[in-house]
Order: structure tokens, then C-alpha cells, then sequence
């Protein structure tokens, strides 16, 4: 398995050591390089692809959310990982819209589930720290947008009794791995079940998945 590249975003010395002394320990990961603020980050970036950028949210000259936007203009391919302090719904949100595919919140994820963050985001899947996920649901619940109109979620191919139950947990911000232990089953056979789903539901991603639990005809 080829090594997963990493830059390490945050205006916090100690914390970019910190979480670069932690990351050179896992052999599938290296970290190519840092930046303490949003724009040299965005700089960075123009010089050098990464798998995996890890974002902070606050931070002097350009915040994580507007780098993430810029970055994703520059290196499409990129997957951005925000790790913050911040546990506000808005700026949960915003992270999202802006193109991150993770959320995580200090002290709410061990270092393992940190790693386990970035090979999902690297392999194109999201994450978010578990508490966080209810804000998104309560955003979703009160949304004026769907994913598709109630007629046609009554026409889709209904979900199997475990598709639901992966549902339920996708929407508590579990990751496969997660999933798959909660279930005592592969994490293979919950990807299967999960590919399964956005099939049947005509959707590409987990927070499409989400939307349409609370948008089903009852």
C-alpha cells in the first residue's frame, strides 16, 4: 500500500510538532510539510500535491474554511481533514460546503481514530467526530433543500433491515470501521452494503444518505 501524503495546517507550533512526531510514527503516513497560517498553506499547495491536508479552522491571514476552498480550486484531488477546537453547527457546516471530507473536534477522538480519519478521507470517505454528527442532522431536519422529492423516494428500491440499520449508524458519524465492529461484520461487507445503498437511493454521499432518513415518506 502506497504512503498516504500529509500537510499539517495550524497557526499552533506545538500542535503541527505535536501531531508530526505522532504521524511519522505510522509507516503508511508521511507528512511532506507544514504552514501556520490558511494562505501559505494555499501557497504550499502550489508547489506540492498531498494526499491529505489537515486543517485547522481559526487562524491569522486566511481561516481553514476559505484555504479549503482555495486549495480545493488548486488540487481538486486533494481530501481536507478538519481538526479544530470549534463545535459550533455553522461552522461544522460550513467546513462541509467548503469541500472537507472530515471533522474532527480535539479532546471528542482518540489518536487511533484520528488515524483511521485520515485513511478514510484519503480513500474517499468522510468523517466526522460523533458528537458533531446530531448538528448536522438537526440542520438536515429543518432544511428547505432534499435530496430527492418524497415522489420519488416512494418509486426507489427499499433498503434491507441491515442497509437501515448501516444508515442509522452512518448518521451517528460512524466510519466503517465503526460499523463494521458494531455489527460483527467485515468492514468489506459494510462497504458492499454502503455502495449498496447510494445505489438504491441514487446518491453519492453520506451526508445525501443522511438527508434522505429524514425525507422518507414515513
Amino acid at each position: 500500500m502506497s504512503q498516504i501524503t500529509i500537510l499539517i495546517v495550524d497557526d499552533n507550533f506545538v500542535v503541527r510538532r505535536g501531531l508530526r512526531s505522532f504521524l511519522q510514527l505510522e509507516d503508511e503516513i508521511v507528512v511532506l510539510g507544514e504552514a501556520s497560517t490558511g494562505r501559505a498553506a494555499i501557497e504550499w499547495i502550489r508547489e506540492t500535491s498531498v494526499d491529505v491536508v489537515l486543517m485547522d479552522v481559526h487562524m491569522p491571514d486566511k481561516d481553514g474554511i476559505g484555504a479549503t476552498t482555495e486549495i480545493l480550486k488548486i488540487r481538486p484531488e486533494a481530501k481536507v481533514l478538519m481538526l479544530t477546537v470549534v463545535d459550533k453547527q455553522v461552522t461544522l457546516l460550513r467546513a462541509l460546503l467548503a469541500g472537507a471530507k472530515g471533522y474532527l473536534v480535539y479532546g471528542q477522538f482518540t489518536p487511533e481514530g484520528l488515524i483511521e480519519a485520515i485513511h478514510t478521507v484519503a480513500s474517499g470517505g468522510t468523517m466526522i467526530t460523533p458528537p458533531i454528527a446530531p448538528a448536522l442532522l438537526d440542520h438536515i431536519r429543518t432544511s428547505v433543500t432534499s435530496v430527492h422529492d418524497i415522489a420519488e423516494l416512494e418509486n426507489m428500491e427499499p433498503l434491507t433491515p441491515r442497509e437501515e440499520e448501516i444508515l442509522d449508524l452512518i448518521a451517528l458519524g460512524k466510519g466503517n470501521r465503526d460499523i463494521a465492529i458494531t455489527l460483527n461484520i467485515e468492514e468489506k461487507t459494510v462497504k458492499n452494503h454502503i455502495n449498496n445503498i447510494y445505489s438504491k437511493l441514487q446518491i453519492k454521499s453520506r451526508y445525501e444518505a443522511i438527508s434522505y432518513m429524514f425525507r422518507r415518506p414515513i
